[in-house]
């Protein structure tokens, strides 16, 4: 049995990319955050037996605002080891970054990347 707390769809304005267009201009990315926890959150009503969704979705925006990735992969790493290092409840976490206006030549809905962490 295990709880989770998680963060859909949290849209983040950041200049992460390869090219100079998205360097330039940014771009819109969406992160999805979803945390294992190490004991159920409903043994008391309080939040000191859970995750702060604000502070989960603070912790991304000051991450892309102060960092530019060339790679997805390396900005849903670094929001992992983020979550990990600052939320002492949570196990495990899979970060999940789509990226709907990515310079290719296909139509599509967005790409993205998934990672999956925790602790040793």
């Amino acid at each position: 049995m295990s709880d989770r707390v998680f963060v859909s769809n949290l849209c983040v304005h950041g200049f992460h990319g390869l090219h100079s267009a998205e360097k330039n201009l940014g771009q819109k990315f969406f992160i999805d955050i979803d945390c294992e926890l190490k004991g159920p959150a409903t043994d008391s009503d309080k939040m000191a037996n859970t995750v702060d969704y604000g502070a989960l979705c603070d912790l991304v925006m000051d991450l892309s605002a102060e960092t530019v990735f060339n790679l997805i992969e390396t900005f849903a790493e670094r929001i992992a080891e983020a979550v990990l290092s600052s939320q002492p409840l949570v196990t495990r976490v899979t970060i999940t970054v789509r990226k709907p206006s990515a310079p290719i030549r296909y139509f599509l809905d967005h790409v993205g990347v998934s990672v999956t962490r925790g602790r040793p």
